[in-house]
């Protein structure tokens, strides 16, 4: 029988990144504070929370103060430690909400802390003299104060730093109640290894469902991790699927794609996903033994230079279209017009400035479907992409149609010779067709002839 237990629940941290008071956050139904103090309550005999009265939090139990103007967890832990009734005190900071209590229960009776460590974890009486000790000499950190270390599932340890992770960990704390979901896959901004989230990133939380029809049918579901302002349906970039989009009264964006679960493997081995997943990705919740498989699945090679063929369809593709934007503003389908210019021509010039970096640099991370354009396109031609652009209104949308024609021309000719390619199409008389329907307004003083 396991010796009784104190349990200490840090509610005195800084929030800084969060906004507003952790402890006071509200966690499917219930407050962070409140849930760290059920789930203690379920390992300790004794309960103590511990943290600053001068904060003046409104909570449900009595507060410890820490007895120090600063803000680190050494002085919760210190404080816990000289009030506690017991000799082993079990330690939760409040924004750890997926600890169960049975990777609590297995810490105190080790008198452990996590691999992770050193929060949440379990400290005796006896360690109370080398903190107080470090703390005289100006040492805050907690680590290697107790060196006995228990191995906790690391989903279980995940921080709720900013309400972009208290989303996510609300969502893996939901998934691991239902039996239709099967494997919940973080991937984008928020877990990237490269170009980190900043405050304008959404969240992209792929499900993998038994039967992904009922949470596209029926929405409340997403009311489990806050009150939304809009949600809708919309295709996926990974095969017959929908993702369910959501914005939250809290200002978070989500995007969930709903999955068949049946198909992980699939998924896991499509070059959309492992393009995505190279990038960083976390599992929340996997029944599906999706981590190994993932951390197993090699990014796929990155798209190869293109040969004459590939330059050649990609600007004959450029150039029709060209032409039918031209025939459309003639005929005074202006918003059509403004459409191809500023959208179908633009993607095409997408492609060709994606290989015209790697012409210049075969190894450029030139990310898909132009992301972080700014930062990998040529410098030159993002200047020159600023004026390309087309108002609503017929002469400027000639004249950017003239300035993307432009753009394009030089791109395709500088993007063949870095490549030893021959150019294929006649630029000159594919310029005088389009001429012919819409002339080059930035040289003459009437549009039409």
């Amino acid at each position: 029988m396991s010796p009784p237990y104190s349990g200490v629940l840090l509610v005195g941290g800084a929030s800084e990144r969060f906004g507003s008071p952790k402890a006071l956050a509200p966690f499917r139904g219930e407050t962070l504070a409140e849930r760290g103090w059920r789930v203690l309550h379920e390992v300790c005999d004794e309960m103590l929370a511990v943290g600053k009265k001068a904060d003046g939090l409104e909570l449900p139990f009595p507060l410890v103060d820490d007895g120090s103007a600063e803000r680190a967890p050494v002085y919760g832990l210190i404080a816990g430690l000289r009030a506690a009734a017991n000799d082993v005190c079990v330690v939760l900071p409040v924004d750890t909400p997926l600890v169960t209590a049975d990777a609590l229960r297995a810490l105190a009776d080790a008198v452990a802390v996590p691999q992770r460590g050193p929060l949440p974890g379990a400290y005796s009486k006896e360690m109370l003299a080398e903190l107080e000790a470090r703390v005289a000499r100006g040492e805050l950190s907690l680590k290697g104060v107790n060196p006995n270390v228990v191995a906790v599932d690391e989903k279980l340890l995940l921080n709720v730093n900013t309400r972009m992770d208290r989303l996510q960990a609300a969502i893996a704390d939901w998934a691991r109640s239902r039996d239709d979901v099967r494997a919940v896959l973080v991937v984008g901004s928020q877990v990237r290894t490269d170009v980190p989230a900043d405050r304008w990133s959404d969240l992209d939380v792929g499900l993998f469902l038994d039967d992904p029809s009922r949470l596209a049918e029926d929405a409340t579901w997403v009311e489990e991790f806050g009150t939304p302002v809009l949600t809708f349906l919309e295709p996926t970039a990974f095969g017959d699927h929908v993702e369910r989009r959501v914005l939250y009264e809290s200002g978070e964006d989500v995007d969930f794609p709903l999955l068949e679960a049946s198909a992980w493997r699939e998924f896991a081995s499509s070059s959309e996903a492992r393009l995505v997943v190279a990038r960083g990705y976390r599992l929340l919740h996997d029944e599906l033994g999706m981590e190994d498989a993932l951390r197993e699945t090699p990014p796929p090679p990155p798209d190869g230079l293109p040969d004459a063929q590939a330059l050649r369809q990609l600007s004959s593709d450029f150039w029709y279209h060209a032409l039918w934007a031209a025939k459309k503003l003639r005929r005074g389908e202006v918003f059509i017009a403004t459409a191809g210019v500023n959208g179908y021509l633009k993607w095409r010039l997408v492609t060709l400035l994606e290989w015209h970096a790697r012409s210049v640099d075969p190894e450029a991370d030139v990310w898909h479907e132009g992301r972080f354009l700014e930062r990998w396109a040529d410098a030159g031609a993002l200047a020159a992409l600023e004026s390309a652009y087309a108002h609503y209104d017929l002469r400027d949308v000639a004249r950017a149609l003239w300035a993307t024609i432009d753009l394009w021309q030089g791109l395709e000719e500088e993007t063949a010779r870095r490549l030893g390619l021959e150019l294929a199409l006649d630029h000159a008389d594919l310029r005088r067709r389009v001429h012919e329907v819409v002339p080059d307004p930035r040289h003459a003083s009437t549009l039409w002839p």
